[in-house]
């Protein structure tokens, strides 16, 4: 669910944060950068403070070192002294998706046959619920694509590749505000395919699999793109 847009709110960079309980800055900034890659705090919108440290449930001391990380990090800026999450140009993005590729279809062919069987069996009937729906919900869509790539990330046995698949999907994310496909239950197709041909320890037919999804997934882009 998208925050509602309060007046805008800037950050003193000066202003030292104050020594706060330990990992409640590393929470903060887990769920605001969770918030960012799901679109609940939506691209280009002003950030208002006293909306997040409500919704969160912290104190504004803690709320405003996470967001100095984040913007550190590339994922929100600041425009005219405002803050916002930062969007990204159509050239970069295809850029992106095309190094994601490469290194995303050899993750899956790296994670085939290594997902333990019940996570599989779980989004499998999760991602099969969600064909079913007449009306899917986006948001639930947007969470099932993020935890199924970090799930292959997290089995493919390479730390480093993980890590660097992960920079560059949160930042192809900064692109647009991902609405629903066209045809959703081909975007989930797509994704049984791919669990189907993980869970068989495939690694051929995962490597193929994950290309093919990443390529309608640029495919599902431009054409939205073309019909603006």
């Amino acid at each position: 669910m998208s925050l509602p847009v309060q007046e805008p709110e800037t950050l003193d960079a000066s202003a030292p944060a104050a020594p706060e309980p330990g990992g409640l800055v590393e929470r903060v900034h887990a769920q605001l950068y969770d918030m960012v890659l799901k679109h609940e705090i939506p691209l280009g919108t002003p950030i208002s403070e006293r909306q997040l440290s409500l919704q969160l449930g912290v104190s504004r001391t803690p709320l405003r070192e996470a967001l100095r990380r984040l913007e550190g990090e590339g994922f929100i800026r600041r425009n005219r002294g405002v803050l916002e999450v930062r969007r990204i140009t159509l050239e970069e993005f295809l850029d992106l998706l095309k190094i994601r590729k490469v290194l995303e279809a050899e993750a899956a062919a790296l994670a085939a046959g290594s997902i333990d069987p019940a996570t599989v069996d779980d989004l499998r009937q999760r991602l099969t619920q969600l064909a079913e729906e007449e009306h899917p919900d986006n948001h639930e869509r947007v969470s099932l694509d993020l935890e199924l790539h970090r799930t292959i990330c997290a089995a493919c046995g390479n730390e480093t590749m993980a890590k660097l698949i992960e920079e560059l999907r949160r930042k192809s994310m900064l692109f647009a505000t991902p609405p629903a496909p066209q045809d959703f239950r081909a975007s989930v197709a797509q994704h049984l395919a791919l669990l189907e041909a993980l869970s068989a320890g495939d690694a051929a037919r995962a490597r193929q699999a994950m290309a093919d999804h990443l390529d309608k997934t640029l495919a599902n882009v431009l054409s939205r793109l073309l019909k603006r």
